[in-house]
């Protein structure tokens, strides 16, 4: 069954002019600048909610993946708003969504490395959510 595209790239490229950030249908990969982040955020932010800037812009490139990043599951076509959505419907679960979401995207790679038996990678990954995880927890430190 084909599937209708429900979000255009001329909608995409009309948000982003009016949002005054680059073009995100010509995006290559998933990195979108603090500015970008920041401008995006003035529109979707609602309530009182203590939005971490580098934690959003994080969350961005992360869900780009609902975009052209994954053309085989394209629901967004990289819109900034929609993707913006779905980074604030995680933070509404918990803030710190993003972070232990690297941890366990890590933990996953490492798993995956030590199955290939692919020692130079597991290291790399090891020392990468050694850092993940200490970050987490001194977020969570300071929740207590």
């Amino acid at each position: 069954m084909k599937m209708p595209q429900y979000v255009t790239k001329d909608e995409v490229r009309r948000v982003c002019k009016e949002l005054g950030i680059r073009d995100w249908t010509k995006l290559k990969k998933p990195s979108v600048t603090p500015k970008e982040a920041r401008a995006i955020l003035r529109q979707v932010k609602k309530g009182g909610m203590k939005i971490d800037p580098e934690q959003f812009r994080i969350g961005l490139e992360v869900e780009l993946e609902h975009g052209i990043m994954l053309r085989d599951y394209n629901v967004t076509n990289n819109h900034p708003i929609l993707t913006a959505k779905i980074v604030m419907a995680h933070f509404k679960e918990m803030l710190d969504y993003y972070m232990r979401l690297e941890v366990a995207e890590l933990e996953g790679d490492l798993l995956k490395a030590m199955v290939a038996k692919n020692m130079n990678k597991a290291r790399n990954y090891s020392k990468r959510l050694a850092k993940a995880k200490e970050v987490l927890a001194k977020h969570e430190a300071k929740k207590v």
